[in-house]
């Protein structure tokens, strides 16, 4: 990309001053190039040797491929898994070098945290804790009348609690090697769809603890990024699961919201969501390259977004909320709910005040 966007400023430059034979042009086309360098600077990689990274959530997805990934490298990996006896946690240890070690890690649990921290200690021999990929999560899918206040708890205990918990845990060593918190955040956290409204607000807690942790974390030289991805085909996208749980959280929901949404409402729903779930990307290794570069970079962004989604993520976030409001509306279900008294629905006399 620097190579690409620095040869057009220079040939800009190039016709500019053959043209015009300006001092000025040819100065300003200076400046141009010496910001484009600033922007985009070459991409430069640290080297793994006595590197250790420690990654949440590695029983599947993005943080079971970028411990593969690391691990390739020559890093020191600590895989983090929720269930380290199941198959996921087994396979990783079984196909991956000497270097990579399985920890139980329950990101909820301030014992299972410090533990890991106490294992990483005694662990790391030569080594130094160079970064942190806080990559465990969780998702719902739902609309907010049938989403529990526990279940938007759980959300927020694991995508922003668990953020916390486990950086604050393991601050103090990544300060010893003036390395990196590297939290997988989401486009989610940027912009609000209809029914990712406990998701979104996690991962929006997850982009602002970031941003102040990132200035905090300047005076040690502590780098922090965030990592946001559009939905990819992970296991938080799987429809059977998130079926699953929709409908467990619709026989949980008291009998009049039921009754104003109705069941024709809500078989709509579950199928317009299985629409949504469809169109995942597929190609995770989008994903899981930008997590690599965040902890290899010498000198990493703020924030890495999949370059398939940052036109329509950018465009998205500047957009007013009345275009917005519009372009998702297309995301809901075409079956009115059963008591709607939406714009076009009937309104009774006792709805309007006279």
């Amino acid at each position: 990309m620097c190579t690409f966007v620095l040869t057009i400023a220079v040939g800009l430059l190039s016709v500019s001053c053959f043209i015009t034979g300006s001092t000025l042009t040819a100065v300003l086309g200076a400046v141009l190039t010496a910001l484009v360098l600033v922007m985009y600077p070459e991409r430069l990689a640290v080297s793994a040797v006595k590197k250790a990274v420690l990654i949440t959530g590695c029983d599947s997805g993005f943080g079971n491929q970028i411990a593969r990934r690391l691990d390739k490298k020559g890093f020191t990996v600590f895989a983090g898994c929720l269930l380290p006896d199941r198959e996921g946690a087994k396979q990783l240890k079984a196909e991956c070098s000497d270097r990579l070690h399985i920890i139980h890690v329950d990101v909820t649990d301030d014992w299972l945290v410090r533990g890991a921290v106490k294992y990483v200690k005694e662990n790391l021999g030569k080594n130094e804790l160079w970064a942190v990929v806080n990559n465990a999560g969780i998702a719902i899918f739902t609309e907010i009348e049938w989403c529990s206040v526990i279940q938007f708890q759980r959300i927020f205990d694991v995508n922003v609690l668990g953020v916390v918990r486990v950086t604050k845990a393991f601050l103090p060593l990544i300060r010893q090697a003036n390395g990196r918190i590297v939290n997988v955040a989401s486009l989610a956290g940027r912009f609000t769809m209809p029914a990712f409204a406990a998701y979104s607000m996690s991962k929006r807690a997850c982009i602002a603890f970031s941003d102040a942790l990132r200035i905090e974390m300047k005076k040690f030289n502590v780098k922090v990024v965030t990592i946001e991805p559009a939905l990819y085909k992970t296991p938080i996208s799987e429809t059977g699961y998130l079926e699953a749980q929709n409908r467990k959280s619709w026989s949980e929901t008291p009998t009049e919201v039921k009754e104003a949404y109705g069941d024709e409402y809500f078989d709509a729903f579950l199928e317009n969501i299985g629409t949504q779930m469809k169109r995942a990307k597929s190609n995770i290794n989008e994903v899981i390259d930008l997590m690599e570069n965040a902890v290899t970079d010498v000198t990493p962004k703020i924030r890495y977004v999949p370059s398939s989604s940052i036109i329509r993520a950018t465009i998205l976030t500047y957009l007013p909320s009345k275009v917005t409001d519009k372009l998702f509306q297309i995301y809901t279900p075409k079956v009115p709910p059963r008591h709607s008294t939406s714009s076009g629905g009937s309104v009774s006399d006792n709805d309007v005040t006279h």
